[in-house]
């Protein structure tokens, strides 16, 4: 075996930390994932994974990546979340494989719950808790009239004023987050 073959699940999870932190710093800073940082990802970690297992190999990167896709595909539609963020984490699906990340949505939404609820408590709007579950509810319901309405220029709108911290939070720094415990999960980091 070579050395990147007996390596891969090592390499694979560092090229995915470290650029899962580039994007979480960029997405901090400016609301935005950018292509040039997630599809470049994407189509390497397939490469790395078919250069090392041929077939099989395409299949673990390309179903990690059609999981993240399909994992945050809903709440962009929805108009609540970016593309770059449902790139990035398909991206870091391709490298990761499916059932990382997986885990790694699972972590992001709690991390983004507690984040949730510690600015709503820090903002003194713990009350519109209830609200803000119903819109969710009936967004969800209404998901087929929803979709042919959805203006991606509104969260446009939102990222680009002032006061956007207190709307809309940097999804990155939450799937950097989960890469970063999934890393610590498989080799003890």
């Amino acid at each position: 075996m070579t050395f990147i073959g007996s390596h891969s699940p090592l390499i694979a999870l560092f090229v995915a930390t470290v650029v899962a932190f580039v994007a979480a710093v960029i997405d901090f800073r400016r609301f935005r994932v950018p292509n040039v940082l997630t599809f470049p990802l994407a189509i390497s970690g397939l490469a790395f994974h078919v250069t090392l297992s041929g077939l099989a190999g395409l299949q673990y990167g390309a179903g990690g990546l059609a999981i993240g896709f399909i994992a945050l595909l809903l709440f962009y539609v929805m108009g609540v979340m970016g593309a770059g963020d449902v790139k990035l984490l398909a991206a870091i699906g391709a490298w990761i494989g499916g059932a990382n990340v997986i885990y790694v949505f699972c972590v992001a939404g709690i991390v983004t719950g507690v984040h949730s609820l510690v600015v709503l408590a820090w903002q003194r709007r713990l009350h519109e808790i209830p609200a803000i579950f119903q819109v969710a509810v009936v967004q969800m319901l209404t998901l087929g009239r929803h979709i042919a309405q959805t203006d991606s220029a509104s969260l446009a709108a939102i990222t680009a004023r002032p006061d956007r911290r207190r709307y809309v939070m940097p999804f990155a720094v939450m799937i950097a987050i989960g890469v970063l415990l999934v890393a610590v999960r498989e080799f003890g980091l």
